[in-house]
């Protein structure tokens, strides 16, 4: 599936995250002039997936033979790393930076990691890799990664903060899964993704079993707020 940027910005006005940008909350993402630059520029990347002539670099072959949108595949050998250098300076040409390209590192990154993980001690990681990945290459979503915690005492390991909220932690396990809580920050585009990958940002110890957790969240999942400076540079924001 491959949506237009017109289709991309409706699938935002069908979602409702809870979003402050300079302490006012947004109605809608996609018409918010302060997040117009960053929903411009992330449309950019669906509108250039739909153009024959930038398909070369824009589309990526999947193993089924299928083809999604580049920023969101996983790349297959040093070839297809070089057609996404390419995708990603053709859309920095037009918007000055990609951003959506980091949510198809994350998956990359994931795609490695659970390959190894399973292979090494048995576990069912890499299945359901696999299905989220077609999850979000059947709805050509954008995904923002959110690796970075807010780390508090940065001389103090995750489990023993005095704030435990400075890292993105486990709080719960049960029948249906798990429930997280904590802070992360520096996730570019976060307003106007589709989902969120949660990945731990540091490498964690087994009293830190809590904190390594890897996991999607849609952007309007209850609980989850978002608090963004505007996109962009707007006029007389530019520090110097």
């Amino acid at each position: 599936m491959y949506r237009s940027g017109d289709e991309y910005r409706e699938s935002l006005r069908r979602c409702n995250p809870t979003v402050f940008v300079d302490g006012r909350r947004v109605e809608s993402v996609a018409d918010e002039p302060l997040l117009a630059p960053g929903v411009a520029g992330v449309a950019v990347t669906y509108d250039f997936a739909l153009r024959e002539d930038l398909a070369p670099w824009m589309r990526a072959k999947t193993p089924d033979g299928g083809t999604v949108n580049r920023m969101i595949a996983i790349p297959r050998d040093a070839a297809d790393l070089l057609d996404k250098l390419e995708a990603v300076r053709l859309v920095c040409r037009e918007t000055g930076c990609a951003q959506r390209y980091l949510g198809g590192d994350g998956l990359a990154a994931i795609y490695q990691a659970t390959h190894r993980l399973d292979a090494e001690l048995g576990g069912e990681y890499h299945p359901r890799l696999l299905a989220y990945l077609r999850h979000v290459h059947e709805h050509d979503l954008t995904l923002g990664l959110a690796m970075t915690d807010a780390k508090g005492d940065r001389s103090l390991r995750p489990h023993a903060q005095p704030n435990q909220d400075a890292y993105l932690r486990i709080v719960e396990r049960n029948a249906k899964g798990i429930r997280i809580a904590g802070v992360k920050a520096i996730v570019t585009g976060a307003p106007y993704m589709h989902e969120l990958l949660v990945m731990p940002g540091r490498a964690m110890t087994e009293a830190d079993r809590d904190f390594a957790v890897c996991c999607a969240v849609p952007v309007d999942a209850p609980g989850l707020t978002i608090v963004a400076r505007p996109a962009g540079r707007p006029a007389g924001r530019i520090r110097r």
